[in-house]
């Protein structure tokens, strides 16, 4: 039996590296083509969050919308610093959710959308007893957290 010297060695190394590191992609032949931005690779995003009123009474819906945001991720919502749920990115780095203030407390709050610590905006709203009622604009959807503690209780009826 012949033994390999080190050149031997060292070539069939990088080909069983280079044959893995194929195998690896493998996964991924189905998925659509898409230009790798420097963005991404960078991870540098300067992500906004808007809201279309930033002040209301208890009880307004308030309609938040993120963009500039690493698309296709995963974004999470923070209302005073206390996780609330998730939301996704589209495509173009764009995010929708409502906030439901029925139920809370007079005062500021601060929502914030974040992807992670380089993709983040935070946005106040504040609940005066003095304010208008807030509704989204016609035709806008995403998940609706809320702010207070609202309890549905069922009908019940005595025979």
């Amino acid at each position: 039996m012949r033994f390999l010297n080190r050149e031997q060695l060292i070539r069939l190394s990088l080909t069983l590296g280079i044959l893995l590191c194929g195998m690896a992609m493998v996964p991924f032949v189905d998925l659509e083509a898409a230009p790798i931005s420097w963005e991404r690779l960078a991870g540098v995003y300067e992500p906004e969050l808007e809201v279309n009123e930033s002040s209301g009474t208890p009880g307004s819906l308030f309609a938040f919308t993120g963009s500039n945001y690493p698309p296709g991720s995963e974004a999470a919502v923070y209302v005073n610093g206390e996780f609330f749920g998730t939301v996704m990115v589209d495509g173009s780095g764009q995010a929708t959710f409502l906030v439901n203030s029925a139920g809370a407390n007079l005062g500021q709050y601060n929502v914030t959308l974040e992807v992670d610590i380089n993709a983040s905006a935070t946005q106040s709203i504040e609940l005066t007893a003095d304010g208008q009622l807030v509704v989204p604009p016609p035709g806008f959807n995403g998940p609706v957290f809320d702010l207070g503690n609202v309890l549905y209780l069922p009908i019940i009826q005595q025979p």
